[in-house]
């Protein structure tokens, strides 16, 4: 059994290190500046690609001895309490795969269960989330059958999914007429609110290069009707005028809808046009509308094109950055709750370590019970029962996970991941929040990465209180300066420095998760050329990239009483589709968002008052099974936890027809937290969700 697991992990560790080396070693230099030119040298690339694979494999040799010793050691070291844990059905997920787990650690990477001081109590610092896919059993048969059919790997990325969408794939789906009893999916964050007609917007016009003539006008026929997203994408798809990069009055209009050039390969991190159009989106987006704020100095810089790495989708461009910036086993830090599928996206291939940075017991008090509610100082009785402020990540709550991956890895984390604005929570961190966040980074040297991917969807713009500070402030903004900028070779960009890096989509502001365009930005020159090759397994088509160049340029005709921008004049084309896309999103999911937590004050149940995204952050723990006397939420086990919430979960999804996402699968400190995804839903679907709400509660409460 021993030969067999070293095998295997030699196997791995040659994979791994060929990953690593491939980006670099298989480039000549006369391919890599083709490649990062964007220019020529396909023919040349293939030409001399055997003989850099074989001169990879020579540079890597040293490498494979000790990456098959830190897969042998770390594929073991997994064998710990996180298989208790796990629950009964990630047991039955990994039962293949036990054959390679049946011998003791040689090396264990932290108590992942102990009941840690100061603020990781119960939630094990997080680093058996990511590896709850190395969980053990005794099932040999079946895993000596699995071996033959496919490889471990395979089977370990499916152990990564959470429990909890194999409980959501077992139950019928509401159906209006064929399943009307049927649970509503309100945890997976889609937008249908899309769907809409975009407020006041009946046409479209493009236009070619730095304000020319107006090269084509299309509407949506009778009567000033409101076109929507699925309309404007369909008439820009079928469009024959000249990209917008192009000159028209030196352009001939064409008859086709597709370019001769775009058969052919493509630059690997996206074409220069689509580049430079989606660096002018982010500066309008993240910068310039940051720049009525105090702590922002940035908006007359830009976002490098030459920095701009465009991906099929924001997992894959976070994932090819983690990759760059990583090595196998280091620990990636992320404020809790987060986003459950960073654990798939940075642990399936990439190999990191997740760590979670919690946060409750590093604020100069401890966060109230379940039984304490606070009402908001407001009119609008928003209710509480944990603050936002507790949420926030601090230099003590840093500095305790830091040490913390050094205790699990043996090593210094490498990156801190920021979602903001935050999923699951639904809000964005104040400015000073994000900014002690940069400098402890900056400090520690670790990699700060800011998933900004709902940076278009903050529909409440100032913070409550009056003092008029915007809600948002991207950190790009907080983390520009001029002072790098100058040092930069050829200036331009941000002045980001090494260390700070941007990854977004248009997946959620634009709902086009069909399109996968993703985006990461960085000033580390050291990783620019890996990316762009890694970049090479998940680019865009150049159709899609064609079209989103084109979306992201357009102006749109507005008529009178619309949300297409700041001024609603009759038959107006100087809005963008942007602007108008998105203050018309803004307003739809505030609507939606306002009727949900109006439901959830009517019937006492406690929620995180939220600004941003798609969800809201609602408190459940009253519904939760009690605790013994002797038990407190502080010193619940985590096993414990999350069968108390499992329970709750499977009741509101299999009797109440309510599937939400449960907090404990995004590693929150406290179970009996859900997030709603309002805008997953038709209207029709959300309705019938609060009354749903209200019937749990009513029948709960009366027992």
């Amino acid at each position: 059994m021993m030969k067999s697991v070293a095998t295997l992990a030699r196997v791995i560790a040659t994979s791994l290190v060929s990953t690593m080396l491939r980006p670099l070693s298989i480039l000549p230099t006369s391919v890599e500046s083709a490649v990062s030119s964007g220019g020529g040298g396909r023919r040349k690339q293939r030409r001399t690609r055997s003989s850099s694979i074989s001169e990879a494999k020579e540079r890597g040799g040293s490498m494979v001895t000790k990456l098959y010793e830190f897969a042998l050691v770390g594929w073991n070291s997994h064998h710990h309490a996180d298989a208790a844990a796990a629950g009964s059905n990630s047991r039955q997920k990994m039962a293949f795969i036990s054959e390679n787990h049946q011998f003791h650690n040689r090396r264990h990477w932290g108590a992942i269960h102990q009941q840690h001081q100061g603020g990781v109590a119960n939630n094990g610092g997080g680093a058996s989330s990511s590896l709850r896919a190395f969980s053990t059993s005794t099932n040999h048969q079946s895993s000596s059958l699995s071996s033959k059919l496919s490889s471990s790997r395979a089977q370990n990325a499916i152990a990564l999914l959470p429990t909890y969408l194999l409980d959501a794939r077992s139950v019928t789906k509401f159906h209006p007429v064929s399943a009307p009893n049927g649970a509503l999916q309100l945890s997976v964050a889609e937008n249908q609110l899309s769907e809409l007609p975009i407020g006041g917007v009946i046409g479209v016009v493009e236009r070619g290069d730095g304000g020319a003539a107006e090269i084509g006008t299309t509407t949506a026929g009778g009567d000033d009707e409101e076109m929507t997203l699925v309309e404007v994408l369909s008439q820009l798809a079928s469009s024959t005028v000249a990209r917008p990069s192009e000159d028209a009055s030196t352009t001939s209009s064409s008859s086709l809808t597709f370019e001769k050039d775009m058969i052919y390969y493509q630059p690997t991190q996206g074409s220069p046009e689509l580049r430079s159009a989606m660096g002018n989106y982010l500066h309008d987006l993240l910068l310039l509308k940051s720049s009525s704020s105090s702590t922002s100095s940035s908006s007359s810089r830009t976002f490098h094109p030459e920095n701009i790495i465009l991906g099929a989708g924001c997992n894959a461009v976070l994932e090819n950055l983690c990759m760059c910036l990583t090595e196998p086993g280091d620990a990636v830090m992320i404020p809790t709750p987060y986003y459950a599928a960073f654990e798939f996206d940075l642990v399936a291939r990439a190999g990191c370590e997740i760590v979670s940075v919690n946060t409750l017991d590093f604020h100069n008090e401890s966060p109230p019970s379940s039984s304490v509610v606070v009402v908001d100082a407001g009119d609008d009785g928003k209710r509480t029962t944990i603050p936002p402020s507790f949420y926030y990540p601090n230099k003590a709550s840093l500095t305790h996970a830091y040490n913390l991956s050094i205790e699990q890895t043996s090593r210094p984390p490498r990156v801190l991941l920021l979602s903001h604005p935050n999923n699951p929570l639904g809000i964005c961190y104040p400015p000073e929040v994000v900014a002690e966040c940069i400098e402890w980074c900056r400090e520690n040297e670790v990699h700060l990465i800011s998933d900004e991917i709902y940076a278009g969807s903050v529909y409440r713009q100032k913070r409550d209180g009056g003092d008029e500070e915007d809600t948002f402030v991207s950190a790009m903004s907080l983390a520009s300066s001029e002072t790098e900028t100058e040092e930069q070779d050829g200036g331009g960009g941000l002045g980001l420095g090494p260390y700070i890096h941007l990854v977004y989509a248009l997946s959620k502001d634009f709902a086009l998760s069909g399109l996968r365009v993703g985006v990461a930005y960085t000033e580390n020159e050291e990783i620019l050329v890996p990316m762009q090759k890694l970049n090479d397994l998940c680019q865009i088509s150049s159709q899609t990239q064609l079209l989103v160049e084109r979306m992201l340029s357009a102006n749109v005709t507005v008529t009178g009483g619309g949300g297409g921008g700041d001024d609603d004049n009759d038959n107006d084309n100087n809005n963008t589709f942007v602007d108008a896309y998105l203050t018309s999103n803004r307003h739809n999911i505030q609507t939606r968002c306002d009727k949900l937590q109006s439901c959830l004050n009517n019937v006492d149940i406690p929620y995180l008052p939220a600004d941003s995204g798609l969800f809201v952050w609602m408190d459940f723990r009253q519904f939760l099974p009690s605790l013994p006397d002797s038990i407190t939420e502080e010193t619940e086990s985590l096993p414990s936890k999350e069968q108390r919430e499992r329970g709750l979960y499977l009741k509101l999804m299999k009797e109440y027809g309510l599937l939400f996402t449960p907090g404990m699968s995004m590693r929150n400190e406290r179970p009996g937290f859900f997030r709603c995804v309002f805008t997953a839903a038709s209207e029709e679907e959300f309705e019938l969700g609060l009354e749903r709400i209200r019937k749990f509660v009513d029948e709960e409460r009366s027992t």
